[in-house]
């Protein structure tokens, strides 16, 4: 049985520079999975030739099978790909359930959007209630009427997350979802996404360099380090990689002294 995600031997070139040389990568259906590595490893390229953002000069991705390379992202995330960035970017002047009715209608492809960030578009009572069954899910049903700038970060974050779960994802990329968050807010984020990914039933792809929460939220890992996968495997085998210490650590593990 395929995995729900195959990125296979992917490789994209900027001038000259390669940033992705020959990547594969798999993502199982509900599965938690990280994408970890230092800073211009390549993790944000291999997000965005996932999501359509950017195609890759040679090699595959599939989503439940069906190839998107030279697909549209609004193809993909109609296929099943949802995503979160790590710059946060949400729509001002509107209401929390404002921002995913947006999402909505440009999943459904009725409405203006330029009407829906106006307030002339006039929401049905059906999808009304669907953005209300997306802010239970996040525990964000009692803000549904507060504006946008109002929000703190971490709820900000979790907005974005429900932006991206009205789509109805089978995949969710994550892209630096701790980004700007303290330790508490990571812990509860961490917490609504198992419990969101729990009754949804989708699979998550992690980048992320908060080292803890890729411990305690991943089942497996990647690591890519110039553009290229230098480890793979269990979370917990991966991080003990000394390969993945010096490149992405900074450390080495400490050698048992011999009797």
């Amino acid at each position: 049985m395929s995995a729900l995600l195959e990125v296979e031997d992917i490789t994209k070139t900027f001038s000259g520079i390669t940033a992705l040389d020959n990547v594969s990568l798999n993502v199982d259906s509900g599965e938690r999975v990280g994408l970890i590595g230092p800073n211009g490893a390549g993790k944000t390229t291999l997000f965005n030739c996932v999501l359509g953002q950017l195609n890759p000069d040679e090699g595959a991705v599939r989503l439940g099978g069906e190839e998107l390379v030279q697909k549209s992202v609004s193809r993909r995330v109609k296929a099943g790909i949802g995503r979160t960035f790590q710059r946060i970017e949400l729509f001002s002047d509107t209401s929390v359930r404002e921002h995913l009715l947006i999402a909505e209608r440009v999943r459904n492809g009725t409405g203006s959007f330029l009407k829906d960030l106006t307030g002339r578009g006039r929401p049905r009572k059906e999808e009304i209630e669907r953005c209300d069954y997306v802010l239970e899910l996040l525990g964000l049903r009692d803000l549904a009427t507060e504006p946008i700038e109002k929000l703190s970060l971490g709820k900000g974050r979790l907005v974005e997350v429900g932006r991206a779960l009205m789509t109805e994802p089978s995949l969710l990329l994550l892209d630096e979802p701790s980004s700007g968050l303290d330790r508490d807010e990571t812990s509860a984020l961490a917490e609504t996404l198992r419990s969101v990914q729990a009754e949804a039933g989708f699979a998550i792809l992690l980048v992320e360099h908060d080292v803890e929460l890729v411990v305690s939220f991943t089942e497996r890992c990647y690591v890519l380090d110039f553009g290229t996968v230098i480890s793979k495997g269990s979370t917990a085998e991966v991080m003990a990689d000394p390969v993945v210490r010096k490149a992405y650590l900074g450390t080495a593990p400490v050698e048992e002294s011999q009797p």
